[in-house]
């Protein structure tokens, strides 16, 4: 058997003890490669666990009073590293085989985006409301509103439709009268004339020289007895003339004639056509007004603020949402609209007629003109006895023509015909304009009622210290972002005008349908918003105005019991909603939006109960008194009782709770309004939410000792393989966690 040589025996120890100890360091790195693994796992689990610690120390007011977290206001550091260092030695204690020693090198704590932060702060109120919103609107306003949609339309449409048609008749019908003004203007500058030409003469007879000449007839019958005697005269020496006195006065009678004559016919001649050209533009303008108004009527079908309406009443139906009212009775009355257009054959007819003055002027100044041109002949006496005796009664004729179809007041006159036809169609006017007065006196008593609420400060001015903070405050959160909103005042009822109000109540319900509209296709921030402030902020109590309106004083217990109730911790709502900083202004700005509330429904009432009025326009102004002389009555009733009635059609109960709750709605979302539910919350709780984090990035750094070559675990980290890092013999592993509420 061949044996080897001793050297050969060396040789292969040696290749065994390479071998061996390249296998153990190929699995002494794998075993570290292992350790730092677990220990990256391990550290990544007691960071979260650590930041969960430290979130759960939010504040409790927030939370209880707002539903809303943010960070308290232990110290986050100090949590945390207590986290750790009790978790870390939990492990040492526990660990029968300590494989990994780790050790907690650091940990750091970073608190991020506060509450203050509008996005933040929507997040948290939208999360909060998500499924509470959609319920309680649905159930509380939808459901109450959804019944009256059409008929609350066709109201809008109307009132929208008459309302614009009121005015353009107000502008056509004053257009017409400035030219039948136009008109008579233009007829008294012949007026002179019947004083000069008498009006019935047919044949002037020859007359002696002698009488009084104070007409153009007078003129023409002492004329041949003149011109007889001049010749006479013109035949003597001057001092032997025996008629030279006669003459003069002949001569000075007729000339004043001829002058007052000549000067009227200047008169006439610059400012007729001028008058008339003035009434046939404004004819023109009373035309182009009665078109638009023709077209008002056939796009007032075509209105975009039916949509919400239509959305509405098309929307899944619920317990109770039948269509209630008349809507079909509404819809008639702005059909007869038409009623309130003007024939155009009526337009062609006062067209003509004013042409036909112009004409008639125009034959008149003919033979004035040739009467005038006899002067200088007349007076020298070398005039022809039948052209001057002729020409006075054509002229005369001529203006008793005109006179008798322009300005007499007997049945002939044209402008008074004319009149007359103009008027007919006005057989409401006097009935309808009384009905204004009345809305109008009506909307002066409601503002005056807003204005005894709004005009509260002297009596509340303790409290204005605390709306000037609440005002610090929101000024404080809006510059944090950088926002620009202010006040956001609604609809007040100012003026007394009552078709501006009747209008504005209007598009105030046109809007609020669309915002129901757009709540029914899907949530919004609006929405959510709405909904929160008026779960978790304070309303005021309506109960404490019986003694505004009862106007009792302000010195009596019972007087600071009601001074106490427009504290700003008792108008939370009504403050974030207007952001009026007083106390009682936002009081009367919700009751101002109130009173505009329930004119809109109240009108519509109003429209079916009067809608046999026969005129529309009359029956606009009448649906709008018993809208307005309604509306303050609602408002007097929700503040003795604290409800109304939505409707006569309609027996479903509002609170003013339910109001604001529609204004917040109607009003939507605002940066002003973000700023200051914060205010609120900040002088509630004494919390500035401007530094209250609800987002925090934790930072961890776990310490390891290495077993097994730690230049290589250097090396390998060094180049990207390693997660960590390797400093000497120890190996670090850094964690980050992020945690928001």
């Amino acid at each position: 058997m061949f044996e080897p040589d001793r050297s050969e025996r060396g040789a292969v120890s040696i290749f065994f003890i390479v071998i061996f100890a390249a296998v153990f360091a190929f699995v002494a790195i794998f075993i570290d490669f292992a350790r730092m693994f677990a220990l990256q796992a391990k550290a990544e689990a007691l960071a979260h666990a650590a930041s969960r610690s430290v979130m759960s120390s939010f504040d409790q007011k927030l939370v209880e009073k707002y539903g809303l977290f943010a960070y308290g206001e232990t110290d986050e550091n100090y949590i945390m590293s207590k986290v750790l260092n009790e978790q870390f030695e939990l492990v040492r204690r526990s660990d029968d085989l300590p494989l990994l020693g780790a050790k907690l090198d650091s940990s750091s704590v970073e608190l991020l985006q506060p509450i203050g932060i509008y996005s933040v702060f929507e997040r948290q109120i939208n999360e909060q409301m998500k499924y509470r919103a959609p319920i309680d609107l649905t159930i509380e306003i939808l459901n109450r509103f959804k019944p009256m949609s059409q008929v609350m339309k066709e109201a809008s449409n109307t009132v929208d439709l008459l309302g614009k048609l009121q005015k353009l008749y107000e502008q056509r019908e004053a257009k017409l009268d400035e030219m039948l003004e136009q008109q008579r203007q233009a007829a008294k500058l012949i007026e002179p004339f019947s004083s000069l030409l008498p009006r019935t003469v047919s044949f002037i007879g020859d007359q002696s020289l002698g009488g009084t000449i104070s007409t153009a007839a007078d003129a023409a019958g002492q004329y041949a007895d003149y011109e007889r005697k001049v010749e006479e005269d013109m035949q003597k020496d001057f001092l032997d003339r025996l008629y030279s006195m006669e003459i003069s006065e002949y001569r000075s009678g007729a000339s004043k004639v001829f002058d007052d004559l000549s000067s009227s016919s200047r008169t006439a001649e610059e400012r007729h056509s001028q008058l008339l050209k003035q009434a046939g533009g404004l004819l023109e303008e009373a035309r182009q007004i009665n078109e638009q108004m023709r077209r008002t009527i056939e796009e007032a079908e075509r209105r975009e603020a039916q949509n919400g309406y239509n959305e509405v009443a098309a929307g899944p139906s619920t317990k109770g949402a039948n269509q209630v009212g008349s809507s079909g009775e509404i819809a008639k009355i702005r059909e007869q609209s038409t009623s309130i257009l003007l024939p155009e054959a009526l337009f062609d007819d006062l067209t003509k007629d004013i042409a036909g003055q112009g004409t008639a002027y125009g034959r008149f100044q003919t033979e004035i003109s040739s009467l005038l041109f006899q002067q200088g002949a007349v007076l020298s006496a070398a005039a022809s006895v039948g052209s001057f005796k002729s020409a006075v009664p054509r002229s005369s004729r001529e203006a008793d023509a005109y006179l008798r179809q322009y300005s007499d007041h007997g049945p002939g006159n044209v402008i008074n015909a004319n009149a007359s036809k103009l008027e007919a169609p006005r057989s409401y006017d006097k009935e309808r304009k009384a009905t204004e007065r009345a809305a109008k006196a009506k909307l002066t008593e409601a503002a005056g009622l807003l204005k005894q609420i709004s005009q509260m400060q002297e009596k509340l001015k303790s409290y204005q210290g605390q709306f000037d903070q609440l005002n610090t405050f929101y000024e404080e959160n809006r510059a944090k972002n950088r926002g620009v909103s202010g006040g956001e005042l609604g609809p007040t009822v100012s003026g007394s005008d009552p078709y501006q109000a009747g209008d504005s109540a209007m598009k105030g319900m046109d809007a609020l349908y669309g915002g129901l509209s757009e709540f029914m296709k899907g949530m919004s921030d609006n929405v959510f918003q709405s909904e929160y402030i008026v779960s978790h902020y304070k309303f005021f109590d309506v109960n404490a105005l019986e003694a505004v309106v009862k106007k009792t004083g302000s010195q009596t217990a019972e007087g600071q019991s009601l001074i106490d109730k427009f504290a700003p911790g008792n108008q939370e709502v009504e403050y974030i909603l207007y952001g009026t900083n007083n106390p009682g202004g936002n009081i009367a700005a919700a009751f101002g939006e109130i009173f505009t509330m329930r004119l809109a429904i109240r009108t519509m009432e109003g429209l079916i109960k009067n809608g046999n009025k026969g005129h529309p326009l009359l029956v606009l102004a009448a649906a709008l008194l018993y809208g307005v002389e309604h509306a303050l009555k609602d408002m007097l009733t929700l503040i003795h009782e604290g409800k109304i009635m939505l409707s006569d059609y309609l027996k479903v109960e509002l609170t003013y709770r339910d109001h604001l709750r529609m204004f917040l709605l109607l009003h939507g979302k605002s940066d002003g309004r973000l700023s200051r539910m914060l205010a609120v919350i900040r002088k509630n709780t004494g919390i500035n939410t401007d530094e209250r984090a609800t987002y925090m990035r934790g930072k961890v750094t776990v310490a390891m000792p290495l077993w097994f070559l730690p230049g290589v675990a250097k090396m390998m980290g060094s180049s990207g393989v390693l997660k960590g890092k390797v400093e000497g013999s120890r190996y670090y592993a850094v964690k980050q966690a992020d945690f928001s509420y």
